[in-house]
């Protein structure tokens, strides 16, 4: 049972709290019959993703899981849709709002994934306020979702969907539209049960 995590670097495919560090251009001959779920970073290549399609689509209806970060501007499997910007002007407009309960979420709250500091360790909500910056998590959104998607994070009063997943085949896609949800595993922000909690479920473990 492997994991890949694919990177804009060159990788030597050491693996790194339990995802195997790969080049994304070395993605066809990684991705083997071992393989049950792929994390692609945010600044990936979507071109070359997209001549990778067939392998992409192939992976998730075998019961593959992949997790996908950033802003999709290239439909490199079946379903995907592209990323909109997000028209925001303070950071009530950023709230995450969390509409359905996701396993890679379970037991972390949205606020702690709102701003952001340069403060070591924790720091209370209400100091985040004062100092942090708003809009790390996500500042963009998602529409024309496909059928049988499950909304996770919505954001503003707007209720814009950023984070989703859906069934395709035996498998399923994980889409998050903002920076790399790995940056938002911590133990300063209380979140660090997201790395496990992501590994598990491409894995296939959880629902």
């Amino acid at each position: 049972m492997t994991v890949l995590k694919a990177l804009m670097l060159p990788c030597d495919g050491e693996v790194v709290d339990g995802f195997r560090e790969i080049d994304v251009y070395d993605l066809p001959t990684a991705c083997d019959s071992t393989v049950t779920g792929l994390y692609l970073t945010g600044d990936v290549d979507q071109e070359y993703l997209l001549d990778q399609r067939p392998l992409l689509d192939s992976f998730v209806t075998g019961g593959g899981r992949i997790v996908i970060n950033g802003h999709v501007q290239r439909k490199f499997l079946a379903g995907l849709t592209t990323w909109r910007t997000l028209d925001f002007r303070n950071p009530r407009d950023l709230t995450l709002s969390r509409v359905t309960e996701h396993p890679v979420w379970a037991g972390t709250d949205p606020k702690s994934f709102l701003y952001s500091t340069g403060a070591p360790g924790p720091v209370p909500f209400e100091e985040l306020e004062r100092i942090g910056v708003a809009g790390f998590y996500g500042r963009g959104w998602y529409a024309d979702l496909p059928e049988g998607t499950r909304v996770v994070h919505t954001l503003g009063t707007t209720y814009a969907p950023i984070d989703y997943d859906y069934p395709f085949g035996a498998g399923r896609v994980l889409v998050h539209g903002g920076n790399d949800l790995l940056q938002f595993a911590s133990a300063a922000r209380g979140t660090e049960r997201l790395r496990t909690q992501l590994l598990r479920w491409l894995e296939g473990h959880d629902d």
